[in-house]
């Protein structure tokens, strides 16, 4: 029954990642709760990183470890009259101020601590064993640091804002200064304007002439991103130009533009390959275009731009 509802919840994806997230954490939660518990340890391991605090800060408030551990005040100042109760941290009053109490170990928390260091390098092996399966630290982390700035509420807020705001628009002339706008605005951000930057962004209209498409994205009255679908010959497109202007990332227009090329090029007859070239340092754009249907491959000839080091080939994933 277990195995059923695991499969039925990972049916929903990304949309259950929450809650997927939590069952992992209750896991590993409950392992190590399990192995305190056969060493002797009664108290749950959500404590222990207030002790980790103290140990290498020494006395602290709890105002500064709800800051230091990214969790509520109420929340802190539970685990810390659990951690008094158990007799392994001892109040201090602070000498600045009569009114607030700091917290340290105590002489049985600190004997506490390194009765469990062999403990702790086990976990950490083990932890490197889930990672061999699937690297999880590093990507949480980022996660963690991206959310600490822009919440997931206000992400989804400004998703619902765009889908309202942003339309899709093929090229028209009255766009071919704000293509080459936004591509050298990325290009001098990240890399330089070579030579063949200039003469395609400089002349927007030979890639409809030969064939290809341009889409804009428009908010708010104004063009804020593009991508272009460039016409090589032979049933052959390259997926190119793509940007969008830094105060409109996170919203999801790079999808759709991206979208916008690959139903061109299916809409074109004789189109048997679709293909982009990028720089390995842009992993967000690397992602993008792998969660799209982009594969990586080896390139059948040099590239034209300096920067190119990553070959990607379509591969519909409908069968289209």
């Amino acid at each position: 029954m277990e195995a059923i509802r695991d499969a039925n919840l990972h049916g929903y994806g990304t949309l259950l990642l929450g809650t997927r997230l939590r069952k992992v954490s209750e896991t590993l939660y409950a392992g190590v709760d399990e192995v305190y518990r056969e060493a002797g340890v009664d108290l749950p391991s959500r404590c222990f990183p207030i002790l980790f605090l103290l140990r290498d800060r020494g006395r602290l408030g709890i105002s500064e470890l709800a800051l230091l551990l990214g969790q509520s005040h109420p929340a802190v100042s539970q685990m810390s009259r659990k951690l008094l109760a158990h007799g392994v941290v001892q109040e201090w009053p602070d000498p600045a101020d009569d009114r607030r109490r700091l917290l340290s170990l105590s002489r049985r928390g600190a004997a506490l601590m390194r009765k469990l260091e062999p403990v702790w390098k086990a976990i950490v092996e083990a932890v490197a064993d889930l990672e061999a399966v699937q690297p999880i630290s590093t990507p949480l982390t980022a996660i963690d640091a991206a959310l600490a700035t822009h919440s997931f509420a206000a992400r989804i807020r400004a998703r619902l804002d765009s889908g309202r705001e942003v339309q899709i628009l093929p090229f028209a002339p009255r766009h071919a200064a704000d293509f080459k706008r936004l591509n050298f605005e990325w290009l001098e951000k990240y890399f330089r304007v070579e030579p063949i930057d200039e003469r395609v962004l400089s002349n927007p209209r030979a890639i409809i002439r030969d064939g290809g498409a341009i889409f804009v994205a428009r908010r708010k009255g104004r063009i804020v991103g593009t991508c272009a679908l460039i016409n090589d010959g032979d049933g052959v497109y390259e997926l190119s130009k793509m940007a969008v202007t830094a105060n409109c990332q996170g919203l999801g227009l790079g999808r759709r533009l991206l979208d916008a090329c690959i139903d061109a090029f299916k809409a074109r007859a004789g189109g048997r390959l679709l293909f982009l070239e990028t720089n390995s340092v842009l992993k967000p754009a690397i992602r993008l275009y792998e969660s799209a249907g982009f594969e990586h491959a080896r390139s059948p000839q040099a590239s034209l731009y300096e920067r190119a080091d990553v070959y990607m080939v379509y591969r519909d994933r409908q069968g289209n």
